[in-house]
């Protein structure tokens, strides 16, 4: 091999080598987002907290839903006037216990925020442009949605609240 022919191998090698770390670089800036530890340690543990915590009020609704149609199911029809007490009273228990719905609507939204972001990430490292629409972001300060368990307020002190105590 001649001289030059060596000395096009290198610069064709180093030129190679430049570019290879150009592009981890780059990959690596786009994914900082992910690689940040208040991403890991907030955001995504999170969205993990809310996910299980939705997942407890739907087994804990169903549960009331299903108590509430089992006591109707033992209702004694004999006496229509105490019957028609104890169906509207389940009743109110199976619309009380549905409205686990929104709540766990909020949380399941915190969830898919955060996996939004790592799909577009992921879908900006293949090259590709991301499939879901981005979230508009939430100025800081607004509710975030339910407090998870034992972090809000209790429901005792939003009734005084809402009565007008303090």
């Amino acid at each position: 091999m001649a001289g030059s022919d060596k000395l096009e191998l290198v610069e064709r090698l180093t030129n190679e080598c430049v570019e290879m770390c150009r592009t981890i670089l780059r990959g690596r800036k786009r994914l900082e987002p992910l690689l940040a530890p208040s991403f890991r340690t907030q955001k995504l543990q999170r969205a993990i907290n809310e996910q299980k915590t939705a997942v407890r009020e739907m087994e804990t609704a169903v549960e009331r839903i299903m108590s509430a149609v089992e006591q109707m199911s033992e209702i004694d029809f004999s006496d229509g006037g105490t019957a028609g007490l104890k169906v509207a009273a389940c009743c109110d228990q199976i619309m009380e216990a549905c409205c686990f719905q929104d709540i766990t609507g909020q949380r399941l939204s915190q969830v898919g925020e955060t996996l939004d972001l790592v799909e577009q990430t992921l879908a900006e490292l293949a090259g590709q442009e991301s499939r879901s629409a981005p979230m508009p972001s939430r100025p800081e300060g607004l509710l975030n949605g339910p407090a998870m368990p034992g972090c809000g307020m209790e429901q005792d002190a939003v009734d005084r609240l809402l009565a007008g105590g303090e």
